[in-house]
């Protein structure tokens, strides 16, 4: 019996449904070519959301790539190949399914100063690409962008109004220009970046050393509609021979004048900014800490945000602090406690390595998700929270959704704290255990010959992972809970030089266990590890588009045909997109 054919109208709802659920952009492509349906269903959805970056593998072959089997002099065109598509008039019905593009300037340094050519001034291509898309919506920048007025007013004269989210800046554009459609800029400053040697000729590709600099009123003023900021600034010196010579990049104090109007700032990240004596009046008094519903500081340190903050946030619900050091014998800081015990608004509050009292928290009876993690030490024991704590929390912040908390188990687990853990806190739907190695302890213990990786690997196994997710699901009977996340090892390590031996062992002993709270048949734990941070970065370094793999090395290149491809008219919709 013949199955009913389907409408390619439902096809449509399908790939539309379906296509932020495929893994890879190249699957979607992929769907183009099992028929003339699909292909003219699916291409729309292909270019809505269109990535130009370097070009790698083979995702994007067609016929007529074929005519040549040598590189042609315009191979380094390759790299705005799908952007010389767009460009081409004969394309047109490509260009009205381009809703968002995203720019990621990889490769040498000689690859992105030719992507710097292009796009600045004289040829301008970006500009003109802006111009030429009707339906533009966002444009999503990772790298730097040199802004030219053409681009200002490509983007001030469309009339959908598109946005330009700038992801990664280094501190190096000069800002004498306004852009009110930039909602969002993240900048990275490295204060260590070497400078060059004096006289050195320039290789063809490179660009003049300029120091990197920043003012943050320079970017208040040329984003006068900036919503979101991100800076971070790179303090710190590493390496084999640490490089102590004065810093390369400028950091400028605040200076705004009297009328000056911030832009709407809603989220602010600050890491290794420091805010000094002198600036700290603007910040205490007009700068707008009463809008901003997010805030992040770290990794770095944030010298004197805090203290100008601290009474002046006023709706902020989502606050996030982490840090490398430990600024007190028991990881809190005053600071810290003054200022979450100025306000009451927070439903989110991480803190990773700064732990705040639980007093401070407590003032935040809204709050769904929590995660306080302290780093272990090897002088001392990190201090967990007990039973009557634990009971606290729970009745002071009752909305509680996503949890996360230490546990020290120094041979076993906590009996009383993980059983107070499982009768409270009725609305919880995940619930994370860092679980501590005991540092301090194998480290007297490796004085006396007891090897440290044979003391962590101990810690927390697949068989302890399931008997205590057992026992502790038994306990907790019927409840809203999803997921449990025990897991071992520290993200939050940096070293000058060497990495001691406890810091080595500990992330050879790195282990993540995801337990769904959802029994299984006859009541089994259900139960997968995950990659730690050393796992992920191995197999990835292993894999066939890993960083140190070269097997595609001598193929043709991707895509070395002159003419563009060409789309009809004819054959597709463009109000179906």
């Amino acid at each position: 019996m013949s199955q009913p054919e389907i409408p390619p109208e439902i096809w449509h709802l399908i790939l539309k449904a379906q296509r932020h659920k495929l893994p890879t952009r190249s699957d979607l492509a992929n769907v183009c070519s099992v028929s003339r349906l699909f292909d003219t269903l699916a291409t729309p959805l292909l270019y809505r959301s269109v990535i130009l970056c370097r070009m790698s593998n083979d995702w994007s072959l067609f016929p007529d790539d074929f005519e040549a089997t040598e590189r042609p002099k315009h191979f380094e065109d390759l790299y705005f190949g799908l952007f010389y598509r767009l460009l081409d008039d004969r394309n047109e019905v490509l260009r009205a399914f381009v809703r968002e593009m995203t720019f990621k300037l990889q490769g040498t340094k000689e690859d992105i100063s030719r992507a710097w050519d292009k796009l600045r001034p004289p040829q301008d291509l970006l500009a003109g690409l802006v111009r030429k898309l009707p339906n533009l919506e966002a444009v999503y920048f990772i790298g730097e962008l040199p802004i030219s007025d053409a681009l200002v007013d490509a983007f001030l004269a469309h009339q959908k109004f598109p946005k330009l989210y700038l992801k990664h800046e280094e501190g190096l554009i000069q800002r004498e220009i306004c852009a009110p459609f930039v909602p969002e800029v993240c900048i990275s400053v490295d204060t260590t970046a070497p400078v060059p040697t004096p006289n050195r000729e320039l290789r063809p590709w490179e660009q003049e050393f300029k120091p990197q600099r920043l003012a943050l009123h320079e970017i208040f003023a040329a984003y006068p509609k900036l919503e979101d900021l991100s800076v971070s600034i790179n303090l710190l010196r590493g390496g084999c021979v640490i490089d102590y010579s004065p810093d390369s990049a400028e950091i400028v104090p605040l200076s705004i004048p009297d009328k000056f109007t911030f832009p709407p700032l809603k989220n602010l990240s600050l890491s290794g900014y420091h805010i000094t004596d002198e600036e700290k009046p603007l910040w205490k008094q007009r700068f707008p800490w009463g809008e901003l519903e997010s805030l992040t500081l770290g990794v770095q340190t944030h010298n004197g945000v805090l203290e100008s903050a601290t009474g002046n946030v006023h709706n902020l619900k989502n606050f996030q602090i982490t840090s490398y050091t430990r600024h007190t014998a028991s990881n809190s800081s005053p600071e810290l406690d003054l200022f979450l015990s100025s306000f009451n608004s927070l439903e989110s509050l991480t803190a990773k390595g700064l732990v705040p009292s639980l007093n401070s928290v407590m003032n935040h009876s809204n709050l769904k998700h929590l995660c306080l993690h302290a780093i272990e030490e090897t002088d001392q024991e990190r201090k967990t929270l007990n039973l009557e704590e634990i009971e606290d929390l729970d009745l002071h912040c009752p909305n509680l959704t996503n949890l996360e908390l230490d546990i020290n188990p120094n041979g076993t687990w906590p009996k009383t704290s993980m059983e107070a853990l499982a009768t409270k806190f009725g609305n919880l739907r995940e619930l994370i255990i860092h679980v501590g190695l005991g540092i301090s302890i194998a480290m007297k213990n490796a004085q006396k010959g007891f090897p440290l990786t044979k003391a962590f690997k101990s810690v927390l196994t697949e068989e302890i992972a399931r008997s205590s997710a057992k026992r502790f699901l038994e306990c907790r009977g019927p409840s809203n809970l999803t997921k449990i996340t025990l897991k071992t090892g520290e993200d939050l390590r940096w070293f000058p030089q060497w990495h001691p031996g406890y810091a080595d062992a500990e992330e050879e002993c790195s282990r993540i266990f995801e337990i769904d709270a959802r029994l299984g048949q006859d009541g089994e734990i259900i139960l997968k590890e995950l990659d730690s941070t050393r796992a992920s970065i191995l197999r990835r370094l292993g894999s066939p588009n890993g960083a140190f793999n070269r097997t595609f090395l001598g193929k043709s290149p991707t895509r070395i045909s002159t003419a563009p491809r060409v789309f009809q008219a004819s054959s597709f919709s463009t109000s179906s997109t």
